[in-house]
């Protein structure tokens, strides 16, 4: 069972990730205490967690805040995706059984039904999660979490930098990049993907800076009953097994 901390840590990253607390926005520890209905000390925890998975900055004197990478940072996050994801297409190309061929095309059909639904943010995770995939069905573990970090990293970077009415990671080169590697073209597989993400480098604007402010208790408020009702099952196991 999920612990407290632990719910409240995937509610703020999981509204990082899909864009919905844009970069800059402060992540006062009162707020989210009050927004969840837990102390002080462990809303801490949590953005220290946060802050050591990148997605959160912490600023002497001003509090935490979603972290606002700078235009290096995306470009060295870019050339580390490359590099890493040249990799995965390598372990992977040639590889895939008919079960990891039919997840990875099931998962594009379920992006081109968010797209179609006008679902951005179901459609941001879900491009996202393809990369992770790929990166599970190569095997490594250690591949696996530190693109997860350079994927969550670039929701971020298109979050501050996108063009307005673009999206940055395209369903038509994931399936394009599906048939390469199901017939074993490596090669094929590897340009693909590197197109693939210095295309969404490319539209990117990386001179401007665009100021969003949101709500973070409409962002965030849903997370309180479930977060609050772990806290009771916490407690309750708690009484239950007061040796562990």
């Amino acid at each position: 069972m999920s612990s407290t901390a632990d719910i409240i840590h995937a509610k703020i990253y999981d509204a990082i990730v899909e864009q919905r607390l844009p970069p800059g926005t402060k992540l006062g520890e009162e707020s989210l205490c009050e927004i969840f209905g837990v102390s002080r000390t462990l809303i801490r925890r949590v953005l220290q967690r946060l802050a050591n998975e990148h997605m959160v900055e912490s600023r002497p004197y001003r509090g935490a805040c979603v972290a606002r990478p700078s235009a290096e940072e995306a470009r060295e996050v870019f050339e580390a995706r490359r590099a890493l994801e040249a990799h995965v297409i390598d372990r992977v190309a040639g590889g895939l059984t008919p079960t990891d061929t039919g997840r990875l095309r099931r998962h594009v059909a379920a992006e081109r039904e968010a797209h179609a639904a006008g679902d951005r943010r179901r459609l941001i995770r879900r491009s996202g999660e393809f990369h992770l995939l790929l990166a599970e069905l190569a095997g490594n573990r250690s591949i696996a979490r530190f693109l997860r970090e350079l994927v969550s990293r670039t929701s971020l970077i298109i979050a501050v930098y996108e063009a307005p009415g673009e999206f940055c990671c395209s369903f038509g080169d994931h399936a394009e990049i599906i048939e390469a590697l199901v017939s074993g073209r490596a090669q094929v597989a590897d340009r693909a993907m590197r197109a693939h993400l210095l295309s969404i480098e490319q539209r990117l604007r990386l001179d401007r800076l665009p100021e969003r402010t949101v709500d973070l208790q409409e962002v965030l408020a849903a997370g309180r009953r479930s977060s609050r009702l772990a806290s009771r099952r916490a407690r309750a196991a708690d009484v239950l097994a007061p040796g562990e």
